[in-house]
């Protein structure tokens, strides 16, 4: 008697998250962070889209315009955004309370303060900040700020799982809308939207796979599907494949997946940096790239260099929780409306072993060590701490992913390789250009920026002069351009498109050329990539 085949999602099926609405990221956990980009972001994309719809549609035929304030409409959107919208007010109602009492206090109550006692002040907060912020003055003794204290928030009505949502789909190209501008609804018979905490062991299991056809049935029934919605989630599953033998002694390697994500295995211990990974099932199968199908079942270390939707992407994070055993920040101590508490992000996402490392802070792999090094740059000048370089040392060879740090604190890298020693190899990121600090900020600062400001804080990778100066001070033979978005299946989340005439382009061509001059080896990646651990 032969056993009923066990069913698993089909290799090409997307797992969307959303909360209220808006496709997730790790911005929209906190309830204050979500708050301010629902009163001061979402609300005003999706009112214009309604008053204006022929714009958004102009805007959209020009790629200049892509990864802006536009919906990705498609036919027969505009009534569901619509209905969805005015459905979802009452709903999102206690947020917008929220953020009214986040800019009665950032714009009314602490411009009055100028060094006096704050006691008074704690009377004087409007509700939903009252019990859950603490109220300081700056080192100068006149500047007021605050933070959040955040557990209490993730313990409050604020904080509404019932916001969550999963949607799953069939994708059979790379190329993908942006995704973070267009409310996440059914638009077509063929998507399936549920609403599930992100943290629900059910997603678990969904992605793990091995399910009977009966198990099936009971995970459609517990995300509240029936009828020919129910029909269309069970035909996203077919019969899970024979998995081949995993390798008792699988080699050591490094593997580039694609923009800022890097497989490590070493001594048989696995790492993970920055995960963004492909999807497969469709017509892509030729090119050799790194997808799900490659991972291991078991990913001993997660390392997040930083907290932007390109390094922290919740799709694919959710994805491989269930392999995941440990998952390593940078120290996430801010509790403020720029820099919220990663590990409690996390937390709220299923993940369980959270650690966090300060600069220069190791911990011990076998044959090994994990290392946090600084991480300057790249935030437009922002006081947001969660953000370091990951440094393994692989039996004493010695990698860097620095992510999208740059060099503009000359000093830094000589004082790091002081206190570390020489690095071997070095994965750096060169989107030198970048965009405005108010493209990913904007809605939580509480005054618009000038431009002229707003365009000279960037958020960007190292130019060519900075990168040489780092790989000099680092004496690394082998250099490694990386987290370019340049990979087709990063659509959802970035809108980068090169020439060779792009600075970042002229950039990285020159630190290619650089290195390899003075005897090194130098490669810009792009798609996937296979290293030995010993250069």
């Amino acid at each position: 008697m032969t056993s009923a085949p066990l069913l698993s999602l089909k290799r090409n099926v997307i797992a969307e998250p959303a909360v209220a609405g808006w496709y997730a990221w790790s911005y929209l956990l906190p309830p204050f962070t979500l708050a301010k980009f629902l009163k001061g972001h979402y609300r005003t994309i999706v009112e214009s889209f309604l008053e204006r719809p022929d714009a958004h549609r102009t805007a959209l035929k020009q790629a200049r315009f892509q990864g802006g304030p536009f919906v990705h409409e498609r036919e027969g959107a505009y009534e569901k955004i619509r209905d969805w919208y005015e459905s979802a007010r009452d709903r999102h109602a206690p947020l917008m309370e929220l953020a009214d009492a986040i800019d009665e206090l950032e714009q009314k109550i602490l411009p009055t303060l100028n060094g006096a006692s704050m006691e008074p002040v704690y009377r004087q907060l409007p509700e939903p900040l009252a019990g859950r912020v603490e109220l300081f003055y700056n080192r100068d003794n006149r500047t007021p700020d605050y933070r959040f204290i955040e557990p209490l928030f993730y313990a409050s009505p604020y904080f509404d799982p019932g916001l969550h949502q999963i949607r799953f789909s069939e994708i059979h190209q790379d190329d993908r809308a942006f995704a973070l501008t267009t409310p996440v609804l059914e638009y077509g018979p063929e998507q399936v939207l549920v609403t599930v905490r992100l943290d629900s062991p059910l997603l678990d299991r969904i992605f793990a796979g091995g399910i009977h056809a009966d198990e099936l049935e009971r995970l459609t029934a517990e995300l509240g599907l029936d009828g020919e919605r129910a029909r269309t989630f069970r035909s996203f599953f077919e019969e899970t494949p024979v998995p081949a033998a995993a390798p008792q002694d699988a080699p050591d390697t490094i593997e580039y997946v694609g923009h800022a994500c890097v497989f490590v295995r070493h001594r048989g211990t696995t790492f993970l940096v920055d995960p963004v990974i492909s999807y497969s099932g469709y017509s892509h199968e030729s090119d050799g790239r790194f997808t799900f199908d490659d991972l291991p079942e078991r990913i001993d270390n997660v390392l997040i260099t930083h907290n932007h939707q390109d390094h922290m992407l919740l799709e694919t994070l959710l994805k491989i929780r269930h392999r995941v055993g440990r998952v390593l920040i940078a120290k996430s101590a801010s509790s403020s409306l720029v820099d919220p508490d990663l590990t409690r992000i996390l937390r709220a996402l299923g993940f369980r072993d959270v650690v966090e490392l300060d600069d220069l802070e190791t911990l011990e792999t076998p044959g090994g060590s994990i290392t946090a090094l600084p991480f300057l740059g790249e935030h437009g000048d922002i006081r947001i701490r969660t953000k370091c370089g990951w440094l393994l040392d692989l039996d004493g060879t010695r990698v860097l992913f620095a992510a999208d740090s740059t060099n503009i604190s000359p000093q830094l890298y000589g004082q790091v390789t002081a206190s570390v020693g020489q690095v071997d190899t070095v994965f750096i990121g060169m989107e030198s250009v970048g965009a405005p600090v108010s493209w990913l900020y904007g809605p939580l600062f509480p005054e618009r920026l000038e431009r002229a400001v707003d365009a000279g804080r960037r958020l960007k990778g190292s130019n060519f002069e900075q990168a040489a100066a780092i790989v000099d001070t680092l004496q690394a033979g082998s250099v490694y351009v990386y987290a370019m978005g340049q990979e087709p299946w990063l659509g959802a989340v970035m809108c980068v498109e090169y020439d060779e005439k792009h600075p970042a382009m002229i950039d990285s061509n020159k630190l290619v050329s650089y290195v390899e001059e003075r005897g090194g080896r130098a490669k810009r990646l792009y798609l996937h990539e296979s290293m030995a651990v010993r250069p």
